[in-house]
């Protein structure tokens, strides 16, 4: 359904859609916008604001979660009492499951991340990296401590889920658009790599299994990969049929845009919050199921308890078919986007995010009487020499 928005330079503040996409396939417009600057145009890029420079030593205070290949940890930096949280990954373990891999292509994201910030206003809405360090055990990314993540909301603040719905997937939606203008795919959009920030906004998180190509737009009509990568409820039917028959299909960036039906579903169905599907077997049910209604108005049985609205939204983003679904502009043009007031969502987006009035007390606490009273647990970058790692150690350009 599409909805009378504003022009789409006014969305984040000046976007240009990539010329060459519109004159390679005139029949087929793209999907995906760059995120950039037209010459000339004096255009504001809302920009987070500065926080104090982060250098380390840190005063471990508390464990926040644990992961199959990492952990978090809530840390300060002693000498700006800055809050963070330390996303800590064993040196004993970087061998094992290609963890070691993993860390340093989240590394190389954070890296190109950072050096696009200045032309791409909706990476506000990805996680960034202050630094990384590496003590005798552990190699540790430093970024800024989250509120939560998805999942804790929706298990937990449910109807906080529901009021800020179209918000956080507005913003979800252009943090993945920011992804592909700067030639990533992440391959694992999920509810626990969605957190959520101090002033409530969207940030993409968990890099590790990204596809990362050249430094430029990708084209949402070719694709670049057919490595088996994501979380099996989330995987798009293109990466599944990979599991039985490797490098059987190749697949680009619609992966990331059935990811997030996948994780709309969720976030908009109080009080459960239920995952759409449980992994591989009911994923290709839905396919079946897609198949034998073909050409039919039947509505798959899971979307009839949805408002209308988001239940023909989901029906775009979660076609079988990558050729058929939707991207980026039929997202930002959909009628679920619309306001009270007759604008969009996406209008001002960036901006807006900024303009929310932060609220410390949404951050988890890292301290107590006990926490407090306990010796004090200091973390230090360890020198190069014998235990140290390479290509690890980075700090975040562009700072004193």
């Amino acid at each position: 359904m599409p909805l009378p928005v504003p022009p789409i330079s006014q969305i984040v503040g000046g976007i240009n859609i990539n010329a060459a996409y519109l004159t390679s396939d005139p029949l087929h417009p793209p999907s995906h916008f760059e995120l950039a600057n037209p010459p000339g145009a004096e255009v504001s890029i809302p920009q987070l604001p500065l926080l104090p420079y982060v250098n380390g030593p840190f005063r471990i205070w508390r464990p926040l979660s644990a992961g199959g290949f990492a952990s978090a940890i809530g840390a300060e930096d002693i000498a700006s009492g800055r809050l963070l949280c330390l996303k800590v990954f064993r040196k004993d373990t970087l061998k094992y499951h290609g963890t070691g891999k993993g860390l340093l292509k989240e590394l190389e994201v954070y890296k190109r991340l950072a050096s696009s910030r200045q032309c791409c206003p909706a990476t506000i809405f990805l996680m960034e990296l202050e630094m990384s360090f590496q003590t005798k055990k552990n190699v540790c990314f430093v970024m800024d401590l989250m509120a939560n993540d998805l999942t804790y909301y929706m298990d937990n603040e449910s109807a906080h889920c529901v009021k800020n719905a179209r918000r956080w997937s507005a913003q979800l939606a252009l943090g993945i658009n920011a992804l592909h203008n700067m030639g990533i795919i992440h391959r694992d959009i999920k509810a626990e790599n969605v957190l959520i920030d101090i002033r409530q906004n969207v940030r993409v998180a968990d890099f590790g299994l990204s596809y990362i190509g050249e430094p430029k737009p990708l084209n949402p009509w070719w694709d670049y990969s057919s490595s088996v990568k994501g979380t099996e409820h989330c995987m798009a039917p293109e990466i599944l049929r990979n599991v039985e028959e490797p490098d059987s299909m190749k697949y680009g960036t619609p992966v990331d845009w059935w990811a997030f039906g996948c994780v709309l579903y969720q976030l908009v169905l109080p009080p459960a919050h239920k995952e759409l599907f449980d992994g591989k077997d009911s994923i290709m049910k839905y396919v079946a199921w897609h198949s034998e209604h073909y050409g039919t108005f039947d509505l798959f049985p899971a979307f009839h308890q949805l408002d209308s609205l988001v239940a023909d939204l989901l029906v775009g983003l979660l076609h079988p078919l990558s050729i058929m679904r939707y991207g980026f502009r039929q997202i930002t043009s959909h009628w679920y986007f619309l306001n009270d007031d007759g604008t969009s969502e996406f209008h001002g987006a960036c901006s807006r995010a900024l303009q929310r009035e932060e609220e410390p007390e949404m951050l988890p606490y890292l301290w107590d009487e006990e926490t407090s009273a306990q010796p004090a647990n200091i973390w230090c970058a360890q020198p190069s020499g014998l235990f140290t790692l390479p290509n690890v150690d980075w700090r975040k350009p562009g700072r004193p």
